[in-house]
């Protein structure tokens, strides 16, 4: 608490202390001269104070005005030029820099007062009130308050007296005025500002220095994608709290959804001020609030990386539109500020310039015409003009444009630049003044850095130079190779020698992530994560000592990590990170970009640095050969290589440039550069003694020459530009001759006889390992020894290497076994690339193999050197801004040999590592950048010929059959069928292109070898005669082509062209052996049991082979109800001869339910291995796939249990879990799969075998033993299993051959997923064997629709057949049909084996509902009819009882016919007797309906009566012994209580005796007794009022309009009650009068009613009677 009063009271102290200063210099103003007085305060003081006189001055001038004085304003605006112009005297005199800059300030503010003025004048305003004055900030001081107050339109500000130091002030332009009048006004209406615009019109210094001239605190934090909704609202608690203004430059970078939560922060503070609140709630607590607090915001609309606020925000800010100013009055005003007298027509020349200059030029991304340019040009013409005030200012200005602009001009723009230069500043002929002491400084930098003093290289580190004087960010522009990092290295070694003690530290921003750049805090946890350029920042800007410090920042631009830069680049020089600190960039601290391009950078970031632009021509090849050739020793080889250079490298250059295509884009310095590696190495001691003629020199020149600039040629079917070259060089060149035949290709120098020999002389004689899988089987030919010549060469002296090739021509395996002989010496870490590879991830497997030196150095263990091997090194994802990651770790590696530790952020110092890389230019993306190219030597690896292909499989089938006693015909045959292959691959090619549907129709060495594997399968046993080879050949052909075809067109193509190549390669072979059916091979085709890879004689014995191996399967395991049509087997054996083959991995492709994973089990099964599948669960991510592929490791490599790993798309929730996938195809090795313990316990087991075996058992051998074993079938020793037994054989057979792992995907083909998963992982495509489903024909449908009918209780046998083709029959109908959709609706419609399926089911549940429908009614029906058989029975039974019952009923007829007789007798006289009876109920009806109407009338009446009496009993509820004693009381009453006590006394006159004496004096009297009057009132007989009585009341009272309870009441309450009483009684004895009269006929109806209903029932039982 001590330390926040102490800083309470010194903010407070500085308050006063400013306050007071203003106060005495208002004062003492008038006292001495202004430019004395300037000197005695200082500037924020002195700046406040001629701001507050120039108000009172004008104010003096309007008050004249009135007065009279017409010439007022005009006299002070004279004044107003006299001052200024002594200013500008001042600043050309000697001034300290504290000083230059307070003048400068007011000049600044003066000029704009002075153009303020002007315009009053102009405009012919004569009073204070017009809009024109009013509009400005106008300071005053008030007296009375002692305070400095400042006025804009209707709003007044206190002056904050915070003190601001001495800082410089923008030009002041009416789009500046507007912008005030804006942000006051939105800060007058508790609003906050949003000024808005392009990059350079002053958004964000606009609000600064508004904040300035209100002596109010303006804080910038530049906002970016790190900054969350909690981080924000601490930086408004803290705005808020303190009341100074927070300014949030590129607003709208911020995410959207973190922008919705802000504006509810901004309302609280908003209303809290319109509330006029002194504390309230924010985020969590109840904070101090101070209403200066204010809270703008500056946004780039539609540049990258820029999100449109949401609704509810722009709604608490008050927009300003921020447009591109009026540059010449800001080049005006400035000029004058600098101390120009003709300041406005340099201005004009000036900004002409500019503005030709953005019209003529070139369009370049690093031109940059804008204010912040124009700003600092002009600082620099200042300095000029300070440095040299005799030269005329013409000259100043023209010098400052023409060598501060130079820099960043492109070579074809300078003429046109120094033209308009030229044009604006005729005949004026300005020298470039040259820093002599700098230059020599720079030279001897030069020499000690090996480098060439070429002009334009020590132009541009003297330009750099320059301009690091006047910017503190410097973008240094150029292509690869021009020299770009040699220009800031030479400048960094001159300040060294200069004794300035320079410090670098460099950092490539793209290597890493943004929140690893600048760190982030953690969302759940908050804590904050420091990063790299934070640190390093923070670091340098601790240093003390004034020695240049630099930060190069050496990658790519993009706006994501340099749009987080702007606060420092600009004149804020502060970095605001999201933790809410700020570091200050120091005076001497400089940001260097060093970057090829500014496609991604928007005009924010390129305003705000000074370019250097480097260009192409500025330095060329030549410099490099130069300074390579000072590095050889001897001075006879350094004349003659420079002759040789000259003599050759251009002209060769020249040819590549225009005539010839390199396989992927190759700078010309990179050429040259290789060209030089090259006679590094051939140029040795052994192959040039010291003083040989200069023919050696020559010879090997010549030989290095055509390999450095024909190494990358492009070849292919259409053209070969190698050939092209070497025809040219024959031509051309004759100075060495090549020998005649073949291309100058062909040959290498014969370090004996210094002659060309061909490269066959040095092809190694082939030797076969026995067992060995064809994908590490290198027959080399004449170009791959030639390779491996210059891999060996480069290798062994450090230089990277770039083989580029398609896929499948080798380049891996060339590597690979180029590498392996290197093991004693190098350390060899493989690292395949793919589209997910990270610079993360990267550096993670580059740092494995290295280890801790000493300080900070990391090198390989021991003295060995580290070879890292970049498997498909432009397979990663290429972002948004056209930056690899992986590409940027590894240049800064090439180019700074160091990478940073990403987690304690410190230095890692990387030695004794070199790279070699492989890329498929048809694959990832086409070329790579330049930047990272230039440092390899790069050699295309094309396509072998058909002579090359020849001898590589001749002699790979030779010795397979030489080796296995094949007869001498079959021998005989091999060159034939290696023709035919070859012929067949080539129509392949040029047949079946691949398209963007039929990606994956590309066809390599992997195909031609595959088909040799499977031929490699074959044993004498297998193969007897040549027919039996070809048979064979179009097996496997058909196998690896056709497998991978995917509509039956295309394969039926292809065996077009198969038979027609078989046909011309096997003329004398019966056309029968090439139609022979089936044409399968498998190893199982003699049986399960006899691993043999033989011919299937028919299709029944491959079924029943089948059935056998299903039904043996389904014991062990879960039932796979498979139907075995022809289709299905032919899959089966496919997916077979893929498993048994080395590193045999498939894949199926196929729309759901085509049966891929149900047949690759049972094809599992029949070659013995067990099948693994990952259970997909919830979650389930990389870390549990990658925990389930290490126990599959474990399981295969150590355990030794054959395996295949089956993986359909179903089980790919996330694309990366490709990424293992991927590697385990490509290498088997996949990066920090097992942890230390488990790679020890692995390699100790490893240990065991490999002694066993008689290996070394070095550690790396016992890893690449463990991945072998997993990846392939491999035999390590020889036996001769003829020596044991049948059974021993086989155990000893068993025990030789490693177990190994399948990795089988099963993908569908639908839509376009195939197809990119292709793209981003190669070896899905590439490691793999491809068998596609195609849809099952109609003979399968067929199969299988019987098969499932067959099991359907209950079908007629004749019937299965003709329901299993119907069904089939509608399937294919309605695959016709989706054809038809297609192509008219543009829809797709899939019908797959899985819906035929689901057809046959559906048929099966339609058929048992009918089935139990119908049998349901046929129940129903035997129910009905046995009924019917019982009802008959019953009704037999009943027509015999009816018969006897009949006769008795025809006896009871005629007894009752007799009766009859007599009864009608009887009834005669009944119906007499009867008429009386209705005449007499007649009567009674009459008299019953006549009493019961009068009964209705008196019930009426009677209910109007009862509410006269409830309403008199009411009256009565209201009566007491109080009230009715208050009543007694009144002596005088009025006269209507009067007659209402009158009224009373009559009613309870006892026998209708009226009394006389009525008056209120009676009435107290029959009150006095007040509880036997109350009684006498309750009791009152109401039923029997005398006659009299009534009538006195009616006629006397009831009459009187007066008598009425409501007009009583408003006499007395108790009269009123006592009144109601009267009425209602009254009313209730005439209603109950009324019943009375009516009541005899009642009574009399009544005693009728009862006699009439007593005496009918007597007639009525007569009349029965």
């Amino acid at each position: 608490m001590k330390a926040e009063c102490w800083l309470r009271n010194l903010e407070e102290s500085m308050r006063t202390t400013v306050q007071h200063e203003i106060m005495e210099a208002v004062a003492a103003y008038e006292e001495k001269p202004r430019d004395q007085w300037l000197f005695d305060y200082p500037a924020q003081v002195t700046l406040t104070g001629t701001q507050i006189w120039w108000t009172t001055d004008v104010g003096i001038a309007f008050e004249r005005l009135e007065e009279g004085f017409e010439t007022a304003l005009k006299d002070y605006s004279k004044k107003q030029i006299a001052q200024l112009n002594v200013l500008i005297n001042m600043l050309l005199g000697e001034l300290t820099h504290g000083d230059r800059q307070k003048i400068m300030t007011i000049c600044t503010i003066d000029v704009h007062a002075r153009d303020v003025v002007a315009k009053l004048i102009a405009q012919k305003v004569t009073n204070s009130q017009a809009f024109a004055w009013l509009s400005q900030l106008r300071h005053r001081w008030d007296d009375s308050h002692r305070q400095c107050f400042i006025n804009i339109c209707d709003a007044q500000f206190q002056y904050s007296y915070e003190y601001l130091g001495n800082t410089s002030r923008l030009v002041i332009t009416p789009l500046t005025d507007r912008c005030y009048i804006t942000l006051t006004q939105s800060l007058h209406l508790t609003m906050s500002g949003a000024p808005s615009g392009p990059a350079g019109t002053g958004k964000t210094e606009t609000t600064k220095d508004l904040g300035r001239s209100l002596g109010i605190m303006v804080y910038v934090f530049n906002c970016s994608e790190q900054m969350d909704y909690k981080s924000i609202g601490n930086i408004y608690k803290g705005l808020a709290q303190t009341g100074v203004w927070g300014c949030f430059d590129e607003f709208n970078r911020i995410s959207v959804e973190v922008l919705s939560v802000v504006a509810v922060q901004v309302k609280t503070i908003q209303d809290a001020i319109r509330n006029k609140k002194k504390r309230f709630y924010f985020l969590g607590e109840v904070i101090e609030l101070k209403p200066s607090v204010g809270i703008f915001i500056t946004l780039n609309p539609g540049y990258a990386g820029r999100a449109e606020l949401p609704e509810n925000l722009k709604a608490l800010f008050r927009p300003c539109a921020m447009v591109i100013p009026d540059f010449e009055l800001i080049c005006e005003i400035m000029l004058v500020a600098e101390g120009f007298i003709d300041a406005r027509q340099l201005a004009r020349k000036f900004i002409s310039l500019y503005t030709l200059c953005r019209e003529l030029l070139s369009k370049q991304d690093h031109y940059d015409w804008g204010l912040r340019a124009i700003k600092s040009l002009l600082v620099v013409a200042g300095s000029l003009k300070r440095g040299d005030q005799n030269r005329p200012e013409e000259q100043v200005l023209m010098h400052a444009l023409r060598d501060f602009n130079l820099p960043k001009i492109v070579t074809n723009d300078v003429p046109i630049f120094l033209g308009l230069i030229g044009d604006l500043f005729p005949s004026l002929e300005v020298p470039q003044t040259k820093d002599i002491n700098l230059e020599q400084m720079v030279r001897q930098s030069i020499s000690e850095l090996h480098l060439q003093p070429e002009d334009n290289f020590i132009l541009k580190v003297t330009q750099l130079e320059e301009l690091l004087t006047v910017r503190h960010s410097v973008f240094v522009v150029g292509g690869a190779g021009t020299g770009k990092s040699q220009i800031l290295r030479t400048l960094h070694r001159t300040y060294a020698n200069m004794k300035l003690k320079p410090m670098w530290c460099d950092i490539n921003p793209k290597a890493v992530t943004t929140d690893e750049l600048f760190g982030f805090l953690h969302p759940a946890t908050r804590e904050w994560k420091d990063g790299l350029f934070s640190t390093m920042m923070r670091e340098l800007s601790s240093i003390a000592h004034a020695s240049p410090k630099w930060i190069v920042l050496d990658g790519d631009i993009d706006p994501m990590w340099i749009e987080s830069l702007n606060t420092v680049m600009d004149d804020n020089k502060v970095l605001t990170l999201a933790s809410n600190e700020r570091i200050s960039l120091s005076t001497s601290m400089r940001l260097l970009f060093e970057i090829s391009h500014l496609h991604a950078a928007t005009p924010a970031t390129v305003s705000r640095a000074g370019i250097i632009y480097v260009n192409p021509q500025d330095l060329g090849w030549s410099p490099y050969v130069t300074s390579w050739i000072d590095t050889r020793k001897a001075q006879s080889e350094r004349a003659n290589l420079t002759i040789l250079f000259d003599k050759y490298v251009p002209f060769c250059l020249e040819q590549v440039r225009c005539n010839l295509k390199t396989i992927t884009r190759v700078l010309e310095n990179s050429i040259v550069q290789t060209l030089c590696s090259l006679l590094d190495c051939l140029l040795t001691p052994e192959n040039t003694p010291p003083d040989s003629p200069r023919d050696i020199y020559e010879i090997y020149f010549v030989f290095a020459c055509v390999w450095a600039f024909g190494g990358a040629l492009f070849q292919d079917q259409l053209i070969d530009y190698r050939g092209k070259f070497s025809r040219w060089w024959t031509k051309e060149m004759r100075g060495i001759k090549f020998p005649s035949q073949g291309t100058v290709f062909d040959y290498y120098i014969d370090s004996d006889t210094k002659k060309f020999t061909l490269w066959t002389e040095k092809i190694p004689k082939f030797e076969m390992e026995p067992d060995a899988p064809l994908q590490d089987v290198l027959v080399h030919t004449q170009e791959t020894v030639g390779l491996k010549y210059f891999i060996d060469l480069l290798v062994r002296k450090g230089k990277p290497v770039m083989l580029v090739g398609n896929a499948g021509v080798g380049k891996t395996l060339l590597v690979s076994e180029e590498v392996s002989k290197l093991i004693e010496d190098y350390i060899i870490t493989k690292v395949p690339f793919n589209y997910y590879t990270t610079s993360a991830m990267l550096q993670r497997v580059l740092e494995k193999p290295l280890e801790k030196k000493a300080g900070r150095n990391y090198a390989p263990v021991g003295t060995k050197r580290l070879i890292y091997f970049i498997d498909d090194l432009n397979m990663p994802e290429v972002d948004a801004y056209g930056t690899v990651q992986p590409h940027t770790l590894m240049r800064q590696h090439l180019d700074y040999s160091h990478w940073y530790d990403r987690q304690k952020l410190v230095l890692k110092e990387i030695h004794n590592c070199q790279y070699i890389a492989c890329m498929n230019p048809a694959a990832g993306s086409s070329s790579i950048n330049m930047r990272l190219q230039r440092h390899f030597s790069v050699f295309a690896v094309n396509f072998p010929g058909a002579d090359a292909l020849a001898t590589i499989y001749s002699n790979i089938l030779n010795a397979h059959f030489q080796e296995h006693s094949f007869t001498h015909s079959v021998i005989k045959i091999v060159h034939t069928v290696v023709q035919a292959a070859i012929c067949l691959h080539q129509k392949m090619t040029q047949n079946f292109l691949p398209t963007a549907i039929r990606f994956h129709y590309i066809f390599n060495l992997r195909d031609l070898s595959n088909i040799f594997q499977g031929i490699l399968f074959a044993t004498p046993d297998c193969i007897r005669l040549p027919p039996d080879v070809i048979h064979l050949w179009l097996h496997e052909s058909s196998r690896v082509y056709a497998d991978k075809l995917m509509e039956e067109k295309d394969i039926e193509h292809f065996y077009k062209i198969l038979m027609d190549t078989a046909k011309r390669y096997f003329e004398v072979i019966d056309e029968h052996i090439l139609t022979q059916k089936p044409l399968i091979y498998c190893h199982f085709a003699q049986g399960v049991g006899e691993p043999r890879y033989l011919p299937v004689t028919s299709w029944k014995k491959l079924h029943r082979i089948l059935t056998d191996a299903l039904e043996h399967y389904n014991e062990l395991h879960a039932v796979m109800n498979l139907v075995l049509f022809k289709e299905a087997m032919q899959h089966i054996c496919r997916i077979s001869r893929i498993l048994e083959a080395p590193r045999g991995n498939a894949l199926l492709v196929g729309v759901g339910g085509s049966g891929k994973q149900s047949l690759c089990r049972l094809a599992a099964f029949l070659s013995s291995l067990e099948v693994f599948q990952i259970i997909l669960r919830k979650n389930y991510g990389i870390p549990d796939l990658r925990s389930d592929i290490a126990a599959l490791y474990i399981k295969v490599g150590v355990k030794n249990i054959g395996t295949v790993f089956l993986h359909t798309d179903a089980q790919i929730p996330d694309e990366r879990f490709l990424v293992l996938i991927n590697d385990m195809l490509a290498s088997g090795d996949i990066p920090d799969l097992f942890n230390d313990d488990e790679v020890d316990s692995i390699i100790s087991t490893m240990r065991m075998e490999l002694r066993g075996l008689g290996l070394l058992d070095t550690r790396e051998n016992c890893w690449h033993f463990f991945i072998d074993r997993i990846r392939q079938q491999l035999k390590y020793q020889k036996c001769d299993y003829a020596a044991f037994g049948h059974t021993e054989g086989m155990a000893a057979m068993e025990s030789n051959f490693a177990a190994k792992l399948n990795i089988v995907l099963c993908f569908s083909p639908v839509g376009f997923v195939l197809r990119t998963r292709a793209r981003k992982f190669p070896a899905v495509v590439n490691g793999t064997a491809i068998d596609w489903f195609h849809p099952w024909p109609q003979t399968a449908l067929e199969s299988v629709s019987h098969s499932s009918i067959e099991k359907i209780d209950g079908l007629e046998t004749e019937m299965q057949s003709s329901i299993a083709q119907f069904i089939a029959y509608a399937h294919i109908c309605v695959n016709d049909v989706s054809v038809k959709y297609q192509q008219s609706e543009k829809h797709y419609n899939y019908t797959t084996p899985k819906s035929f399926l689901e057809q046959i089911k559906l048929y099966e549940n339609l058929l048992n509902k009918k089935r139990k429908e119908l049998t349901q009614k046929k129940e129903r029906l035997e129910n009905g009819l046995q009924k019917l058989q019982t009802t008959a029975s019953q009704v037999d039974v009943l027509k015999a009882k009816l018969a006897i019952q009949e006769m008795e009923l025809h006896q009871r007829n005629k007894d009752a016919e007799a009766l009859i007789t007599k009864v009608g007798q009887q009834t005669e006289k009944l119906n007499q007797e009867k008429a009386i009876a209705d005449a007499e109920e007649q009567r009674v009806t009459a008299i019953r309906a006549e009493v019961s109407k009068q009964q209705q009338q008196s019930e009426e009446d009677l209910a109007k009566a009862e509410p006269a009496l409830c309403a008199a009993n009411a009256a009565l509820n209201i009566l007491n012994r109080s009230n009715l004693t208050e009543l007694r009381t009144f002596s005088n009453p009025p006269a209507i209580v009067t007659n209402v006590t009158a009224a009373v006394q009559v009613l309870l006159a006892p026998n209708g005796k009226i009394p006389k004496d009525r008056s209120w004096k009676t009435a107290k009297m029959l009150l006095t007794k007040v509880d036997d009057f109350l009684q006498a009132i309750v009791n009152f007989d109401k039923e029997h009022i005398p006659e009299a009585t009534i009538k006195v009341i009616k006629e006397e009272y009831l009459e009187d309009p007066e008598f009425n309870p409501e007009f009583v009441r408003t006499k007395s309450s108790v009269a009123a009650g006592l009144c109601a009483w009267v009425i209602n009684i009254i009313q209730f004895h005439e209603g109950l009068n009324f019943l009375g009269n009516d009541g005899c006929p009642i009574s009399v109806g009544s005693g009728t009613q009862g006699n009439i209903t007593a005496s009918s029932p007597s007639r009525s039982h007569q009349a029965a009677d």
